[in-house]
Formats: C-alpha cells, structure tokens, sequence
C-alpha cells in the first residue's frame, strides 16, 4: 500500500502527457545480483574451511506490437555453489553443492490510461528448471532436478517519470480464481521510435547548499515457541534495531552524511548489542527532478554477545566499505526519494586474538527492482 501511495505523490507533481504505449515502444527491466563469501576455522586439531557463490540474472524485454498492447518474454538463471573441507587428525572430507535454477516465460498485457499513468492486466506462460548436485565423501543428501510449466496472470500500473524511465507496481498469480498477495515496485526502461529523452528541469531546493536531510528506519521482532512436552517453558527471543541518519549538503549536489545502526537481541541463551558508524558521500548528478547519483559508503559495526549458559562475553568487529549509483527522485520541496540501482561491495569479520575464525565477503549487484527510501529534507 505504501509503494502505491508513492506512485500517487508522483503523479501529483506533473500533468505532462506522454504515449508511452504506442506501437513501436518497447520496455526493458532486470537484475544482476553476485556474492562470494569465504569462511576459516582452524581450531586445532579441526579446520574447516567453506567457499560460497551466489549469483542470479534475470532480464525482461516487452514490446508494444499495437497500441496499448505489448507482447514480452523474460530469461532468469541463478547458480549457487558451496565448497567446504574439513580435517581432523589425519582425516579430510571434502563437500561441494551446487544448485542451478533457469527460467522462461512470455506474456501479453494490455494498457489503459492517459497523461503519465497507465494500468495493464495480462497473462501467459511460465517455465522453471532447477538441478542440485552434490559432491563429497559423505554426502547422504541426493541429487534431484525438477521442471514445473504454469500460466502466470498480472495486473500492475505504471507510472511514466520521463520518455525513458517509469515506475511500475504489479503483482502476480499462478491460479484462478486470483490470489494475489504482495505488491512489487521497480523501474523500467522505455525504447522506441517516439522516445526523446525529455527530461523536466527543476531548480532542486532539496539539494542546496546549506540544507540538511535525515532518515532511517527501525524494526521490532518477538518470537516464541514452546516444545510439546509435559513441564516445558516457552522459550522468547526479542530483536530491536534502530538506524537514524543524518546529512548535510556541502554544496550544491553534494551530500555527507552519517548512519548510526544499533541493535539489541535477547534469549533464553543470552543478549547481543550492536553498535556501528557508517559515514557516506552522495553526488547528485543533473538539475531534473528526476536525477542520478553516485555514492561512497564506509562501515564499521560491533556485536557484543553475552552467553547466560556459560556467562561469557565475547565482542566481534566488522568493517566495510561501498561504492553505489542509482536514481533520486525529488517529490515536491521536502522529500527525495531514492532507489539504489547498483552496488560494488566488501565485508571483513574481527573476532577475538584467540579466536582462529576468519570471515569476509564481497560482492556486486544491479537491478531495476530496488527498494525504495523516502528522506526529508529542511533548512
């Protein structure tokens, strides 16, 4: 609901019109996601040691073969793999998974609409083909593929941001009678002979020097659970995090800011707080309202875990860093919205002096179904 009240505040802002859904159009969306995680243990006489890839790519092409009738097929493929080897005395065991996932499907919509605003419902075919090997000494889980063919059915909205970039909002079903559930939003890219890449110029108050910008978000978890036995207790667990941030415009276009994430867990077994710093950088780049940036991210954070089984305390560390770009989007003279569209990054774990465990990971993505986020902006 939150997602489709954003898409009404941007219309509110303009009234230009624009046939997005004529015959010859086209549209593109899509998504690159990869992540290579590494692990060491090597806790004499034990080692292990674990390396692990995942990575996905989905891409969707439609085309507008008549007015407000657009005809579209969309490829994905993923691949996760895991290596792991352990050792013990003299003896050593190697593992390997590896899980592949490709699909295909194809659709037709029809639009109505005017102006920037555009509903669609369609409908068509999905296929889906998944294999999972595994290799090692003592693998007892099997091998196993599996192929699934079902219809997909679609009803969305679209809203058109400029002649080449839109926001659209749908969801999807594999049954009838429909049972939809959740709405998804992301960006498409328009193609096409009419496309001219206009895009509306606007003297940015939200971005001017001197001006300051704030968000965050918090979230708040309790779970429970009892084992069904005669005298058990329910066991709780409580998780509360909070990440306000802060940021003030140098200069025109150009942002530093600050985030300072902070969390607390408690169980049964023990309590966890996690405090952190993550300072950034942000250059806008254009004088439209719709307009890119590129980013700059440094992280550090630290998890104190306190054990009531053992009555320990232990404390780990983790620092990183990111480089991001993605698109801005300033709604009225208060708000900008964002929508991170890609990311290069890399994560390293600190444990304790006597602790022979190592951690880190990196990765990049790309997308054109991002998350958005809502700042405020004053004076």
């Amino acid at each position: 609901m939150r997602n489709l009240l954003l898409l009404a505040g941007l219309a509110a802002v303009s009234t230009l019109a624009q046939a997005q859904t004529e015959k010859g159009q086209g549209i593109w969306t899509g998504n690159l996601s990869v992540e290579y995680s590494s692990q060491k243990n090597d806790i004499t006489p034990n080692t292990y040691r674990s390396h692990s890839i995942q990575s996905g790519l989905a891409l969707n092409r439609g085309a507008f073969f008549k007015d407000n009738w657009l005809i579209g097929v969309g490829v994905s493929a993923g691949l996760n793999a895991n290596r792991s080897s352990r050792a013990y005395l003299n003896q050593r065991e190697k593992d390997k998974t590896t899980e592949l996932s490709t699909g295909l499907n194809g659709y037709i919509r029809r639009y109505w609409g005017r102006d920037r605003w555009r509903v669609f419902l369609g409908g068509g075919l999905t296929l889906n083909y998944n294999t999972i090997n595994h290799e090692g000494e003592n693998v007892q889980s099997p091998d196993g593929n599996s192929f699934t063919a079902s219809p997909i059915f679609q009803v969305g909205a679209n809203y058109y941001l400029t002649d080449r970039i839109g926001l659209e909002a749908s969801t999807n079903t594999g049954s009838y009678p429909f049972s939809l559930s959740g709405v998804g939003v992301g960006l498409v890219i328009l193609t096409g002979v009419n496309s001219s890449s206009s895009a509306e110029s606007y003297e940015a108050p939200q971005t001017a020097k001197g001006r300051w910008i704030v968000g965050g978000g918090f979230s708040f978890i309790t779970t429970g659970g009892r084992d069904n036995q005669p005298g058990a207790q329910e066991e709780r667990s409580n998780t509360f995090t909070i990440s306000p941030s802060i940021g003030w415009f140098v200069q025109k276009n150009l942002l530093l800011g600050v985030s300072v994430p902070l969390g607390l867990s408690s169980s049964d077994d023990g309590s966890a707080f996690v405090y952190g710093i993550n300072p950034y950088v942000k250059k806008y780049i254009s004088d439209n309202r719709l307009r890119p940036y590129v980013s700059g991210d440094l992280l550090y954070a630290a998890t104190r875990n306190k054990s009531s089984v053992n009555d320990t305390k232990t404390t780990n560390h983790q620092a990183g860093v990111a480089v991001g770009a993605g698109l801005a989007y300033l709604l009225g003279e208060r708000f900008i919205v964002e929508a991170t569209l890609g990311s290069v990054y890399f994560n390293k774990q600190f444990y304790p002096e006597n602790s022979d465990y190592k951690s880190w990971n990196g990765g990049l993505s790309a997308t054109l179904q991002p998350g958005f986020t809502i700042n405020y902006v004053f004076d």
